[in-house]
């Protein structure tokens, strides 16, 4: 793998989340979930240095809330256990009505 591919596999890993083989000519890759295998995207290796563990760093609330990621709850576990305060945070804030504070 290449410097950028790594760097999405381990930003990606640190919610769950493995980068499968490459697909579309070797510059997309499948996004399975480290819990159960599913499925649970895509992303491309066309990204900045840093921009990948900025991207899950964002995504982190949704991850928490169960909003992204698989319905085996398994990004949901790996970001409580990263991070409990701000995934209590997360569950509070998407549990109210339109997700606002």
């Amino acid at each position: 793998m290449g410097n950028a591919t790594e760097e999405i596999r381990q930003a990606y890993a640190a919610v769950g989340i493995k980068l499968d083989s490459p697909v579309a000519y070797g510059t997309y890759y499948r996004l399975l979930c480290a819990g159960c295998g599913k499925m649970v995207g895509n992303v491309g290796d066309n990204l900045l240095p840093g921009m990948a563990r900025e991207i899950v760093e964002e995504q982190f609330d949704l991850y928490a809330s169960g909003l992204l990621g698989c319905a085996c709850g398994h990004q949901k576990e790996r970001t409580r256990a990263l991070d409990p305060t701000r995934w209590q945070e997360a569950q509070e804030r998407y549990r109210r009505p339109g997700g606002q504070r």
